[in-house]
């Protein structure tokens, strides 16, 4: 998982692009309610999210529950 200070290395350009996604998913409303913290928080909690569900599975893990 991205440790804090990688996670704040987002770039400018994918943040807008993540706003622009939040607001088509969610509704210009919803979107509205948001600060541009909190749209940064969910960026990166979306982030953190993928590369924890996306961390290949090494060989010595694969036996392991």
């Amino acid at each position: 998982m991205q440790n804090k200070k990688e996670a704040l290395a987002i770039k400018r350009e994918y943040f807008e692009k993540f706003k622009k996604l939040y607001k088509e998913e969610f509704g210009e409303e919803e979107y509205n309610k948001m600060t541009e913290e909190q749209l940064f928080n969910s960026a990166i909690a979306l982030i953190n999210l993928v590369d924890a569900v996306y961390r290949p599975i090494l060989k010595e893990d694969k036996g392991k529950k």
